[in-house]
């Protein structure tokens, strides 16, 4: 019998739940009738072969089981929530943004910018988390999980809001694989980068390890920042295929 794997953020518990790779409340404004009936279809590593999704919460969506009910339901639940507000308002008013090419904060978060920048922060942290923990990579979980559990921010993780300019009218959502970035002369990984994509919008997760020459291209997002303005990156570099590895379409 093969044990249940103890959770990645607690490290105690069992990892006995799956994080959703798109919020649920994301397909939901995308695909507002998916059904059983109606599905939208996931494509994997751009493969002609489509899976039915049914429903906003399908298994299908999910990383492999990695973290605690505790850790997944309660402890991170407002981080769920300060995205899923800053979701519904990046998408209802996308245009005017896009054409100003920044987002003022204090609009979704009135009165508390730096907290909800963090609590965002902190929701993709456990995305990319669960991520880098599927894949295996090499890199250390500790500190991700340190921020999560005491709420504070990841300093070598940063994100970039861009608009996102491929699968147009073709996918609902996708997410860009596992990109590592390694120092030629002793192939230490240095950085990793991730894209969660909902169209238009586009989320772009980069590790950066402290003292590497790396940078990612655009404006970084970090809750250390105290502006309130949050402007738009380019959408080009390395995580932007033109069809990502799970695709909902």
């Amino acid at each position: 019998m093969v044990p249940t794997p103890v959770c990645w953020i607690c490290k105690v518990r069992p990892a006995d739940t799956a994080e959703h790779r798109f919020k649920a409340s994301d397909v939901r404004s995308k695909t507002p009738t998916i059904t059983q009936q109606e599905p939208a279809y996931l494509q994997r590593n751009g493969e002609a072969t489509n899976t039915p999704i049914g429903s906003a919460r399908s298994k299908a969506l999910t990383f492999a089981p990695s973290i605690c009910a505790q850790c997944n339901n309660v402890g991170t639940q407002p981080y769920d929530v300060a995205w899923e507000t800053l979701s519904t308002y990046l998408h209802a008013r996308w245009p005017h943004i896009l054409r100003r090419g920044r987002f003022d904060l204090s609009k979704p978060f009135p009165g508390g910018t730096r907290s909800a920048a963090l609590r965002v922060h902190l929701f993709f942290l456990k995305l990319f988390g669960c991520k880098i923990n599927e894949e295996k990579a090499a890199i250390d979980l500790s500190a991700f999980s340190g921020a999560l559990l005491t709420g504070t921010a990841h300093p070598e993780i940063i994100l970039q809001i861009a608009n996102c300019c491929v699968g147009r009218n073709q996918y609902v959502a996708y997410e860009t694989e596992l990109y590592t970035m390694r120092e030629k002369s002793t192939g230490d990984l240095h950085g990793a980068t991730w894209g969660y994509l909902i169209h238009p919008v586009a989320v772009k997760v980069s590790y950066i390890k402290a003292g590497a020459a790396l940078h990612a291209p655009g404006w970084e997002w970090h809750p250390s920042n105290p502006s309130k303005i949050v402007k738009l990156s380019p959408y080009w570099g390395t995580t932007e295929p033109t069809a990502g590895p799970k695709a909902l379409g």
